[in-house]
C-alpha cells in the first residue's frame, strides 16, 4: 500500500456569536471578512444573522485606526518662592 500526498484544506475563518435584538430575541450572528472588497468605501467585514433556514445581512463594518493621544510636556514649576 503506498501512501499519496494529502492535501489538508483549511477552511476560511469567522467570528460567530450572538446578538441580542432585545423583543426580537436573540440571533445566531457570524461576521465574515468581505472577500470581493476592492475598495476602501466598501466594507471590510459583513454582519449576517441566520433567520430558520434563511441568512439575511444585518451589517456592515470598516477598519479604523485610532489616532494617538498627544504627548503631554510636563512643565517644571520652582515652587521654593
Amino acid at each position: 500500500m503506498s501512501k499519496g500526498k494529502s492535501e489538508k484544506k483549511e477552511g476560511k475563518k469567522y467570528l460567530a456569536g450572538f446578538v441580542d435584538f432585545g423583543i426580537l430575541g436573540k440571533k445566531e450572528a457570524y461576521l465574515f471578512k468581505n472577500e470581493k472588497r476592492e475598495k476602501k468605501e466598501q466594507p471590510a467585514f459583513r454582519l449576517v444573522i441566520k433567520e430558520g433556514d434563511a441568512w439575511k445581512e444585518v451589517g456592515a463594518f470598516w477598519v479604523r485606526e485610532s489616532k494617538p493621544k498627544a504627548k503631554v510636556e510636563e512643565e517644571e514649576i520652582d515652587l521654593s518662592g
